[in-house]
C-alpha cells in the first residue's frame, strides 16, 4: 500500500481526528467516580470539554447520583459556576452538601420557554464562568443543529455540559460526543449502556451501584402534585424524585435561593 502524501499524513495527525478503537488518544476528560464506567469511557471519564448526554425512561433513574462524584469534585476544585438550567424540580442543598458539593457553587436557571432555555445553556456552557451546564430541554423543539451549538460552546467554554433526554432521543441524531442510556434497576443500581463515545464501540449492560435512596412516600405525593401544576400533561407521571433534589412546595414556584443562585 502507498504511503500517504505530506498533506495527507499531517490531516491523519490531526488531533480532532476520531480513530476506532484509539480512546488513549482522546481530549482531557474528568473521572465520574465509577472505575467500572471510566474504563468503557475515552480520557477515562466525563468529557472535559463537551457535549453529554444521559437518555432516560423516567427522571429519577439516578442520573443525578451518577454525576454526584463530578459535581462534588468541581465544585471543591474550580470557582467556577455548576449551572442548572430549567430542571424539573429543584436542587435539595441538604442532600448536595451531604455528598460534599458545594452549593454555593450551584447555579439554577429557570427560562421563560425553550428558546430562553436554549440560550441559556448555550452562553453558560461558552461563557467560561461555569464548570458544569446540565440542561433540560423540550424535546419536541430540540434540533440536530441545537446540539451541534452546544458542543461546540462547551468546547469553547471548557465546561461539562450534560442534557437529560427521553430514552426515545436516542434513535435521534445527536452531535453530543458521549451518550448514556441509562434505566434504574432497583436496590441502588442503575443499568448504563454506552450509545455513542469517541473512538469506540457502543457498551451494554454496565450495572452501577449509585446508591439512590428511597424517597418517602409524602415526599412523592408533593412532586406528583407540583407536577400537575407545572406540566399539567404529566400529570399522574409517578416517576421517583431525583436524588439530590426537592420539590416545589404547592403554590411557589421555585424553592428558597439561597443557599446558591436563583435566576429567572
Amino acid at each position: 500500500m502507498a504511503e500517504p502524501s505530506g498533506k495527507a499524513s499531517r490531516l491523519l495527525e490531526h488531533p480532532a481526528l476520531w480513530r476506532a478503537g484509539q480512546l488513549n488518544q482522546a481530549p482531557e476528560a474528568l473521572s465520574t467516580g465509577f472505575p467500572e464506567l471510566d474504563a468503557h469511557l475515552p480520557g477515562h471519564g466525563w468529557p472535559r470539554a463537551g457535549l453529554s448526554e444521559f437518555l432516560l425512561d423516567t427522571t429519577g433513574a439516578g442520573e443525578l447520583k451518577l454525576l454526584a462524584p463530578l459535581l462534588k469534585d468541581l465544585s471543591r476544585s474550580e470557582a467556577r459556576w455548576i449551572a442548572w438550567v430549567n430542571p424539573p424540580f429543584i436542587p435539595y442543598a441538604p442532600a448536595l452538601t451531604a455528598l460534599g458539593i458545594d452549593v454555593d457553587r450551584v447555579l439554577l436557571i429557570h427560562p421563560r420557554d425553550h428558546k430562553d432555555a436554549l440560550w441559556a445553556l448555550e452562553r453558560a456552557a461558552r461563557s467560561g464562568g461555569c464548570s458544569a451546564v446540565l440542561g433540560w430541554l423540550d424535546e419536541r423543539q430540540l434540533k440536530v443543529k441545537d446540539t451541534r451549538r452546544l458542543q461546540l460552546a462547551a468546547r469553547q467554554g471548557r465546561a461539562f455540559s450534560c442534557l437529560f433526554r427521553p430514552a426515545a432521543a436516542a434513535a435521534e441524531s445527536s452531535m453530543a460526543e458521549l451518550r448514556l442510556k441509562m434505566a434504574a434497576l432497583g436496590s441502588g443500581k442503575l443499568e448504563v449502556s454506552i450509545t455513542k463515545r469517541r473512538g469506540g464501540w457502543p457498551v451494554t449492560g454496565l450495572n452501577l451501584t449509585v446508591a439512590e435512596p428511597r424517597r418517602p412516600a409524602e415526599i412523592r405525593e408533593q412532586l406528583s402534585l407540583w407536577r400537575s401544576l407545572r406540566h399539567p400533561e404529566d400529570a399522574g407521571n409517578e416517576a421517583e424524585l431525583p436524588a439530590l433534589t426537592n420539590p416545589t412546595p404547592a403554590g411557589a414556584t421555585h424553592a428558597p435561593a439561597s443557599p446558591g443562585r436563583l435566576v429567572h
